[in-house]
């Protein structure tokens, strides 16, 4: 079931024009497929909403917590940069994706 989602999002990734700017971000969410990050910035009482997931993992570093970047487990090696994962903590770990692959999740 996990491949078959990472081979729909690459293969859909894949099928997109490069739009030359920085890429936006959305959260993967197991309900609901893609949400915004203003979502976890809500729930986290976050000062700004990150833009980045590298900006994520900053403003936990800055609370102290050991965070740490990954592609998400069971998604393909292709998807590096495109997926990634935010371990915070055991019970958080939001997975951060570009916002071309939700649309390809959403349809």
């Amino acid at each position: 079931m996990l491949y078959g989602l990472c081979l729909i999002l690459l293969l859909g990734f894949m099928a997109l024009p490069a739009n030359g700017g920085e890429p936006e971000w959305s959260l993967m969410s197991r309900e609901d497929g893609c949400v915004r990050v203003e979502l976890l910035a809500k729930r986290e009482n976050l000062p700004s909403v990150p833009a980045t997931p590298e900006e994520f993992a900053g403003m936990m570093r800055e609370r102290g917590y050991d965070v740490v970047l990954s592609l998400p487990e069971g998604f393909p090696a292709e998807l590096a940069g495109k997926a990634v994962m935010v371990r915070v903590r055991e019970n958080m770990a939001p997975v951060f994706v570009r916002h071309e692959l939700c649309r390809n999740i959403d349809k």
